[in-house]
């Protein structure tokens, strides 16, 4: 398939999870798991980013729990109060997780030069009204580049933490998690100001960026199909 195509296709989908209800995320769900069934390989990738974004679902289930009102009558139970408040919270937390799973399954399926190229192409339009594709498109690329570079340098900084703790086992459990946090937030700040230096102090190196050639007239039919169906589904 055309990556302009399955950026189209992603867009649509997240989309419609966003303001559909169960009936779409059911939808959703059928028609990822063929791939996630094919292709066994994708779940590590998809479990992994759900479990990072643990505390952004609990603050999620708080919220709702907390602004919630409570209309229903005087003699619910403090169970039925509390189910009541935080179902919305679940069913904001499953789009979330049915948008990761379609985000992991569209940056597992294509390459990062098909996606900043079918970016370029679908920019091209744009140029009838004098923007800069190009510089968008570079823009994308740095940022692609220096983010994989971020999270390596983030990942190695955890795992020498990860064996200093263990070596210091006598603090308490929540000391420690809280000593490592704090030292992760200031060291993110370091790694990152460094990353900008270095990108500010980069020259010389060139970019490339293949144009693709237009999808064959078939492949719009995937979009509009994926449309009929959650339209249908609303």
């Amino acid at each position: 398939m055309h990556p302009a195509i399955k950026i189209v296709n992603l867009v649509i989908v997240s989309i419609f999870l966003t303001q559909g209800g169960w009936s779409t995320l059911l939808l959703t769900g059928a028609l990822l798991l063929p791939f996630y069934i094919v292709q066994s390989e994708l779940w590590r990738p998809a479990i992994k980013m759900i479990f990072r974004l643990k505390w952004f679902f609990i603050s999620i289930l708080l919220i709702y729990y907390i602004y919630t009102p409570d209309v229903g009558q005087s003699t619910q139970t403090i169970i039925n109060q509390i189910s009541g408040n935080v179902a919305p919270g679940f069913f904001r937390i499953s789009v979330l997780v049915f948008i990761v799973f379609s985000v992991n399954l569209f940056i597992r399926t294509t390459s990062k030069e098909e996606i900043l190229s079918a970016l370029l192409w679908l920019f091209l339009p744009l140029k009838l009204v004098n923007f800069n594709v190009e510089r968008v498109s570079l823009r994308a690329i740095l940022t692609l580049e220096y983010i994989e570079v971020l999270s390596l340098r983030l990942t190695e900084y955890k795992e020498i933490k990860s064996i200093e703790e263990s070596r210091n086992s006598n603090a308490h459990f929540f000391a420690k998690k809280k000593w490592a946090f704090l030292h992760l937030i200031k060291h993110s700040g370091i790694i990152l100001r460094e990353i900008l230096e270095e990108a500010e102090t980069t020259s010389g190196k060139s970019y490339t960026i293949d144009c693709l050639e237009s999808p064959k007239f078939i492949q719009f039919v995937f979009p509009l199909v994926l449309c009929l169906l959650f339209y249908a589904s609303l």
